[in-house]
């Protein structure tokens, strides 16, 4: 769930930029070699990115200046307990997403004009499908058509080296800094915190 909507002044990007930008942070946030398809399907589906013009921008020097790199103000919603460790991750998406467009037009930034704000929506708080629902009620939907599969036993075998987070299906390789969790007698691997948590929640683990 990436909720984004980008601000700028009217008129200094065309439908076309625009269009570039969404498709660049898409394929930013959304495309992860060793995750299934069947969770990214859901990912994109539950990404949306929106642009909004705005009239009369002024900044602490005045009116915007035509024809210079416009002021972009990007909001960026997700739950609160994936804010911490998806920021800098989606900050980094739009940021590059943004630049690309100025290297296109010839654009230089001075500085203190590119914003991008990530916000957590609390728990309870976040309206999945018009329904209130938490951050593992967001990860469970978005995973859903992975975990039928998983179920079935349809994944095949899992490469040597590798890890199947079992919440969401990535392959995670196992090393130093590999999330793990015990559980069973297995050791189990997780792409992310949130993943890992969400695991340890559902059957009832200790988090520490």
């Amino acid at each position: 769930m990436f909720l984004i909507e980008i601000a700028h002044p009217a008129g200094a990007l065309t439908d076309t930029e625009r269009g570039s930008i969404a498709e660049s942070i898409t394929e930013l946030i959304t495309t992860a070699q060793e995750a299934p398809e069947a969770t990214m399907r859901r990912a994109r589906r539950m990404t949306h990115i929106a642009f909004r013009e705005l009239h009369g921008w002024h900044t602490g020097d005045g009116p915007v200046r035509p024809g210079a790199a416009p002021p972009v103000l990007a909001s960026i919603t997700v739950p609160e307990a994936w804010r911490a460790e998806t920021a800098r991750h989606v900050i980094g998406a739009v940021r590059s997403a943004i630049t690309g467009v100025d290297r296109e037009k010839g654009w230089t930034r001075a500085g203190g004009d590119l914003w991008i704000n990530v916000f957590g929506v609390a728990e309870g708080s976040i309206g999945l499908n018009g329904k209130a629902a938490d951050a593992d009620a967001i990860l469970a939907y978005m995973t859903e058509e992975f975990r039928v599969l998983a179920e079935s036993g349809e994944l095949g075998p899992i490469p040597e080296g590798k890890l199947l987070d079992p919440v969401c299906g990535m392959l995670v390789h196992r090393g130093k800094g590999t999330i793990l969790l015990e559980h069973d007698g297995a050791t189990l691997g997780f792409c992310a915190q949130s993943c890992r948590d969400a695991y340890a929640r559902e059957h009832g683990l200790s988090q520490a």
